[in-house]
C-alpha cells in the first residue's frame, strides 16, 4: 500500500469516532496518537522520537506544556499542539500557545490540530518565529492527494528538516502567489488594474467609466489569455506528435487525446522536480535546475541546458512511473538508463546518481557541446 492509500484508509476510520469524542484528551487518544504513529511513522512509546507534555522551558507564566515533541537526532524537530476535535482555528489564542513554544526551541515545524485537521507552520520568514499562516493543510474529512503527498515529506522515513523547509517555502509561496492570481482573476484590484491602464494610456486619468471600462478589461484579458495559452499548448503537442510519427517509429502508432492533455505539468511531476532540486541543493545553486515539459516526459536540466539533463520523469502513466537516469563514464560518454519506480518519494534512491552526472558536467572536460548518448 503507498502513502496516499495509507492515509486514505487511515482517514476512513475517522468517521465512527467523532461521535464519541468529546474532550482533548479523547481526541489526542483516539485520533492524533494514532496519526503520530501510523501515518508519519514515529514511535511514541520511545522517548527519543516522541515525548509527550514537552516542557520547552517558556517561563513560569506558561502553565501548559505542549502535547508532543517530535524528535530527531535529540533535538525537537516537530512540535504538535492539540485541541479538541471541532475546534475553531480562526481564534488567535488557539495557535498563540504553539507560537511560544516554536521561539523557544530550534525546532523548524510546529503543527497545530484538533485530529481532523492539521494546520503545518513553519519559519519561512523570520528565523525561530513560527509564521502565522501554514505552509500546509491537511483535513482528514476532504483529503486532497497533492497534500497528502506533500505529508508524505514529514514522515520518519522521508523526513530531513532542511529539505522540509526547502519544500515548505516553496509550497507556501507558489501556493499563496497562485491564490493572489486566482482573486485578480475574479474580482482584480484597483492597483492592479491601474498597472495596465496605464501601460496603455499613461495620458488619461485612471477615474470614473474608465477605471470601470478597464476592470472589465483587465478580467477578459486575464482569461482569455489562458484559454489561449491553453489552446497553444494543445496545438504545440499535436504538433510535435503529428511530427515524429512522420519522421520516426514510435511506440506508440498514434498519440492518444490523454497523453495531449497531460502536457500539463502534473502535480507528481512537479512533486518530482522538488524532489531533485532538494537532493541536489547541496552540490549546486537550486535555481540551477530547470525543467522542460513535453509530452511524453518532463525533462529536468541544469542551466535549462537541453545538453545537459539530470533526469527524466515519465509519468504520464500513473500506474507505470520510470525514470531515465543519465551518467557518465570515464571517457565523457553519457548513457542513460530507465528504471520504474511506485511512488514518486523513490527518486531518493537514486540521489546519489543525480548528484554524479551533475558533478560531472561541472567537470571543465564536459564542453557546451552535447556528450555522445549510448
Amino acid at each position: 500500500m503507498d502513502f496516499v492509500d495509507q492515509v486514505r484508509a487511515f482517514a476512513s476510520t475517522i468517521p465512527a469516532k467523532l461521535g464519541s469524542i468529546k474532550t482533548e484528551e479523547a481526541t489526542k487518544h483516539f485520533l492524533i496518537m494514532p496519526f503520530i504513529q501510523k501515518i508519519l511513522g514515529y514511535d511514541p512509546s520511545h522517548p527519543d522520537e516522541v515525548m509527550p507534555e514537552y516542557d520547552a522551558n517558556v517561563g513560569a507564566a506558561r502553565k501548559f506544556k505542549l502535547d508532543y515533541a517530535i524528535f530527531q537526532n535529540g533535538q525537537p524537530a516537530i512540535l504538535i499542539e492539540c485541541k479538541c476535535y471541532g475546534t475553531d482555528f480562526s481564534k488567535d489564542n488557539e495557535w498563540s500557545q504553539l507560537f511560544a513554544y516554536f521561539m523557544a526551541t530550534d525546532a523548524r515545524i510546529g503543527v497545530l490540530t484538533d485530529g481532523v485537521i492539521y494546520k503545518f507552520y513553519a519559519d519561512l520568514e523570520r528565523p525561530n518565529k513560527m509564521d502565522k499562516t501554514p505552509f500546509l493543510e491537511l483535513d482528514l474529512l476532504n483529503l486532497n492527494e497533492s497534500v497528502i503527498r506533500e505529508l508524505s515529506k514529514l514522515t520518519k522515513s522521508a523526513f530531513n528538516v532542511n529539505e522540509a523547509i526547502i519544500a515548505a517555502s516553496e509550497l507556501k509561496y507558489v501556493g499563496g502567489i497562485k491564490a493572489l492570481l486566482k482573486k485578480q482573476v475574479e474580482e482584480p484590484k484597483s492597483e492592479f488594474v491601474k498597472y495596465f491602464f496605464k501601460e496603455l494610456c499613461p495620458e488619461n486619468n485612471f477615474v470614473g467609466q474608465l477605471k470601470d471600462e478597464f476592470t472589465g478589461y483587465t478580467q477578459r484579458a486575464i482569461k482569455e489569455f489562458i484559454r489561449e495559452e491553453i489552446e497553444s499548448l494543445l496545438d504545440e503537442a499535436t504538433g510535435r506528435s503529428k511530427t515524429k510519427q512522420e519522421t520516426i517509429k514510435i511506440e506508440t502508432e498514434v498519440e492518444t487525446e490523454e497523453t495531449i492533455k497531460q502536457l500539463d505539468f502534473t502535480e507528481d511531476e512537479r512533486e518530482g522536480y522538488y524532489i531533485v532540486k532538494s537532493i541536489l541543493r547541496q552540490a549546486i545553486e537550486p535555481t540551477r535546475i530547470t525543467y522542460k515539459d513535453t509530452v511524453n516526459y518532463c525533462n529536468i536540466l541544469l542551466d535549462g541546458n537541453t545538453w545537459k539533463p539530470i533526469v527524466r520523469l515519465y509519468f504520464n502513466d500513473s500506474t507505470r512511473k520510470k525514470l531515465e537516469i543519465f551518467s557518465m563514464d570515464i571517457n565523457g560518454t553519457r548513457t542513460q538508463d530507465k528504471v520504474s519506480i511506485d511512488n514518486v518519494n523513490e527518486i531518493y534512491q537514486y540521489a546519489d546518481k543525480l548528484k554524479a552526472i551533475v558533478t560531472a558536467y561541472e567537470q571543465p572536460q564536459f564542453s557546451s557541446k552535447s556528450a555522445a548518448i549510448v
